[in-house]
């Protein structure tokens, strides 16, 4: 496998994700750690924020990409202004779970209206977008990693839903942190995995 594979570039460049997750996850971390000895609702929130700002100004010095960043530190003010307002610790994994919902909904809608999500972000994203939307063999494989990525997110609700429903804090923090970035490592080698194996058969 060369550098300029575009299967690997796919591969490199969808794992960046990670550390979005990660700099999401470490916040809940800090936050559910806080939370459960102490009860402490207060502290636990102005941590897992703390946390946050540092991880922002980290990701300056080093001069890395922001947007995931930006985007999870967003997510993370969200998180902490609404289980504030709330006084519900449950609440700090809520934005959490209406992410998946969304990305669920989207990912499936794709489906339904012929343009297969997954199709369009691994031709994007490997320079080749038509091939994997005009290709019949290929748009069949699009259409079924795009059901396993709407599966991922449906066994993510499936599993927390009942558990916020239910205020069952622990549970909830430790399910977000063990379904978060070790599930999506999982799914992107998989589906690197069934792509670079459908690129090498097809193309």
């Amino acid at each position: 496998m060369t550098e300029q594979d575009p299967d690997r570039q796919l591969f490199e460049k969808a794992l960046g994700g990670w550390r979005g997750l990660l700099d999401s996850g470490l916040p809940a971390a800090i936050f559910l750690i806080l939370y459960l000895p102490s009860r402490n609702l207060e502290l636990a929130l102005y941590a897992a924020l703390a946390i946050g700002v540092a991880i922002f100004i980290w990701r300056l010095i080093r001069r890395e990409s922001l947007s995931q960043v930006i985007a999870g530190f967003v997510g993370l003010g969200i998180s902490v202004f609404i289980t504030y307002r709330t006084n519900n610790a449950a609440n700090f994994f809520l934005t959490g779970l209406v992410t998946n919902a969304i990305y669920g909904a989207v990912f499936a809608g794709s489906i339904f209206i012929k343009k297969p999500l997954m199709g369009y972000l691994i031709g994007a994203l490997s320079g080749d977008t038509k091939a994997w939307l005009n290709t019949p063999a290929l748009r069949r494989i699009s259409i079924n990693l795009t059901w396993f990525w709407v599966g991922l997110f449906s066994i993510r609700l499936l599993v927390q839903l009942p558990l916020y429903f239910n205020q069952a804090v622990g549970w909830l923090g430790t399910a977000r942190l063990f379904m978060g970035w070790p599930l999506y490592l999982l799914a992107v080698y998989f589906t690197y995995r069934i792509a670079k194996t459908a690129r090498d058969t097809y193309l």
